[in-house]
């Protein structure tokens, strides 16, 4: 087939469309735009194809370049642009660009296949359903599909500080940003929250609970509760238990192994379903492991592995792409009106999907992952040394939380400096991203005060010492703004 060859525009025309932008854009974009949260940066073009930098344009228009160690939210694992899947994606936009949900394309059969390939412990060979947003909607029908095996259930646990998605459903399984937002989600009396194992702040006041390690005194205490509410103290009987095994946004805390040992063992005996949110620890971001439920298995040889998992984030090299993968025991699937939307079944996301894997597992992408964030944690370790103010730094691979303190014995969150931190690392050339708000209903802020360091998991050595040497800067001089 030819090439791409435009018949109505010309191509320098074309080509405006993504080049730049000028001041009356930007005027009438202000008038226009119904949100008001906007980045004042704005991203024009990688650095280089399939880097871990950007090339910004300031409010002034001024051009300059910036490493992303948010990934642009932990999502471009194989840098800006990366030349593989652009290709990919090329070729597949030369033969079709959109089919219904129910009409199969090569690139959607080849890349469901590949996710039940690579899906870890029990899950290896099951089922697959994919769609066009990301880990939102996933994680629904994770919970659709809970609800059809539940014999009538139809409620599901969920945890403290959780993030699985912002529409008016997985908004009640989040945290909830109370006061902030206007509205109030639909279906909150289908969720009970229970308290998720955060060893460093551990409700019950052991202190050796660090680096996402449980104190050695600690006798999970936090999942005998959890256990009382999965068998009967809740209002209503559990359909699914949804858990980030390192909940992200609540502040990249790593659940111990042995509590998900527990919990899994306790949702067979009481036949609820246990879905894992992966969708930011897959893609080997944590490591040389696929998924961190991988990692469990292989390194510990402790088979954590729950009855669905939902992927996003990394999993479509830039373009959005969400997946659940279901146990093989899971003899139920989705009928014509209860999974897709019109654009789930695309085939460019798929064959972006699949180009991702495909690079991920060629270039060895794990092994770079693991090797960098062994160096970085490293050096964030000794830094933790010489500065009061970093209380922990937790996380496998390239999926780090520095959680920041006022007093280490008191452990008193440190939100002023991490916000601090964010506003003023585009000043030395590096995006920086911290935890999510955890509010009381008033709206005070309690803590945001863990630092994420999760750069594209393609960066190499020059990459991390810039980072290392940039986040040491941003930190002194945060420090020195609030005295």
């Amino acid at each position: 087939m030819k090439d791409i060859e435009p018949i109505v525009l010309t191509k320098e025309e074309l080509e405006r469309i993504s080049a730049g932008i000028n001041e009356e854009d930007l005027m009438e974009f202000e008038k226009h735009t119904l949100n008001s949260f906007i980045e004042p940066l704005i991203p024009i073009e990688a650095k280089e194809p399939g880097s871990a930098w950007v090339r910004v344009r300031d409010k002034e228009g001024n051009m300059k370049e910036m490493i992303d160690v948010t990934s642009m939210n932990w999502t471009l694992s194989l840098g800006f642009a990366h030349p593989d899947i652009n290709y990919a994606v090329y070729q597949q936009m030369l033969k079709l660009t959109h089919v219904r949900y129910n009409v199969l394309t090569p690139s959607r059969a080849k890349l469901i296949n590949k996710l039940a390939e690579l899906a870890p412990g029990k899950l290896k060979g099951g089922r697959v359903a994919i769609n066009n947003e990301g880990g939102g909607l996933a994680n629904e029908a994770a919970m659709k599909l809970a609800l059809m095996t539940s014999r009538g259930a139809d409620n599901f646990g969920v945890f403290w500080g959780a993030y699985h998605g912002n529409s008016l459903i997985t908004g009640c399984a989040s945290q909830p940003i109370h006061a902030v937002n206007r509205f109030n989600y639909l279906g909150h009396g289908f969720f009970t929250r229970m308290p998720y194992p955060y060893c460093y702040r551990c409700l019950w006041k052991h202190k050796e609970g660090i680096r996402g390690k449980k104190d050695p005194g600690c006798n999970l205490e936090c999942f005998d509760l959890v256990e009382g509410y999965i068998k009967g103290m809740a209002s209503k009987r559990f359909a699914g238990i949804m858990i980030e095994p390192n909940q992200a946004g609540g502040g990249q805390i790593p659940a111990p192994v042995e509590f998900l040992k527990k919990l899994k063992d306790t949702c067979e005996e009481e036949n609820v379903k246990l879905i894992y949110d992966e969708c930011q620890t897959c893609f080997w971001r944590t490591g040389k492991y696929f998924t961190l439920t991988e990692r469990y298995e292989k390194e510990l040889n402790i088979d954590v592995s729950p009855d669905m998992i939902t992927y996003t984030k990394g999993l479509g090299g830039g373009f959005p792409l969400g997946a659940l993968v279901v146990s093989p025991k899971i003899k139920k699937r989705f009928g014509p009106s209860e999974e897709h939307t019109t654009f789930s079944s695309n085939p460019v996301l798929a064959a972006a999907g699949l180009a991702a894997l495909r690079v991920g597992e060629e270039s060895k992408l794990g092994e770079n992952c693991e090797k960098m964030g062994q160096k970085i944690t490293k050096r964030l370790l000794e830094m933790q040394e010489e500065y009061e103010v970093i209380g922990d730094v937790r996380g496998e691979g390239l999926f780090i939380g520095v959680e920041l303190v006022k007093n280490k014995d008191t452990r008193e969150p440190f939100t002023e400096l991490s916000e601090e931190m964010v506003l003023i690392a585009p000043e030395h050339g590096m995006y920086l991203g911290e935890s999510m708000p955890i509010l009381t209903m008033r709206g005070q802020i309690l803590r945001r005060n863990v630092i994420k360091v999760k750069p594209p998991l393609i960066i190499t050595e020059s990459d991390a010492d810039f980072i290392l040497e940039t986040f040491e800067v941003i930190l002194k001089e945060a420090i020195n703004k609030l005295k």
